[in-house]
């Protein structure tokens, strides 16, 4: 039972699970997407839902029995190319995502199962629908709503209203100026919930969960002292997440809440496509072990 692991090789992610699959001694195949997009060659069936993949150094029949599961971090990296190279890798990588999209084999997870992400105020309407407690937000692109929401909620944090990565900041008086570069690009508010932070990995029916103490708006980019902990969802916040699984149709997510005094639960977003490695290796590599179960049957 081999799994395919379909990634670049700068993705720390995908080294860190290539690493940990041989660790374990899971058979595993590497798709690297760099190869494949720089000059690899590609054949699909849409209606058979069957054809073949090559990055030049491997080559893979889909469906293949062997393959049990594939684990797939798309990472767009066509910008990397130049001229008439660039448009050759955009179709390949189109053509890729294709037929991770229709193969019948298992796919952790499956490109387009939830976009919700890339809009961040429909994904956390989502969020709500599924029992969480979200933030008082508001996503806008007038000056004016966002002082009269800056007046209502003065501990606010502000942040890209894309699914591109970004960085939430603590909104402050040095900043009500920059509101009046609102019409040019439109920002996302939202009252600053106090606590700690968590992260949830839930990955099909099994979640692990770490809690992490720190000062900072983003303990990924605090510079002091951070403090990480095993923890353990409680079982309402695990049924929310559940109910989250069932409706994207992901199978492998990361949850980030940030946990008040009070023990309450409140979930800032929930990544179809989880960095999950620095956290797998302080938890002993139980993510990596419940993703490769998955991927095995």
């Amino acid at each position: 039972m081999t799994i395919l692991i379909v990634g670049s090789p700068h993705d720390r992610t995908i080294v860190h699970t290539v690493r940990s699959a041989r660790h374990k001694g899971v058979p595993c195949l590497f798709f690297d997407i760099v190869l494949f997009l720089r000059a690899g060659t590609y054949w699909w069936d849409f209606q058979g839902r069957c054809g073949r993949l090559s990055t030049g150094t491997l080559t893979v029949d889909l469906p293949d029995a062997d393959i049990t599961g594939i684990y797939a971090r798309l990472v767009d990296i066509v910008n990397n190319f130049e001229g008439r190279d660039r448009a050759v890798a955009a179709a390949r990588l189109r053509a890729l995502t294709e037929i991770l999209a229709t193969v019948e084999t298992l796919v952790v997870n499956r490109p387009g199962s939830d976009m919700s992400n890339w809009t961040k105020a429909y994904h956390l309407a989502l969020l709500s629908q599924c029992g969480f407690t979200v933030p008082t937000s508001l996503l806008t692109n007038d000056a004016g709503e966002a002082r009269a929401f800056l007046r209502a909620v003065p501990d606010a944090v502000f942040k890209g209203a894309s699914g591109e990565k970004t960085v939430a900041s603590e909104f402050g008086p040095d900043q009500v100026e920059d509101l009046e570069l609102l019409p040019r690009s439109p920002v996302l508010f939202q009252e600053r919930v106090r606590g700690a932070d968590v992260r949830t990995h839930l990955v099909g029916k099994e979640h692990f969960s770490e809690r992490i103490d720190c000062e900072g708006v983003n303990y990924q980019y605090w510079q002091g002292a951070k403090a990480f902990t095993p923890a353990q969802a409680p079982n309402e916040v695990v049924e929310q997440c559940l109910a989250y699984q069932a409706a994207s149709g992901l199978a492998f997510i990361g949850f980030d809440f940030i946990v008040g005094d009070d023990d309450s639960y409140t979930v800032l977003e929930a990544n179809p496509m989880p960095g999950y490695d620095g956290y797998d290796r302080r938890l002993g590599l139980r993510v990596s072990h419940a993703l490769f179960n998955l991927l095995q049957g």
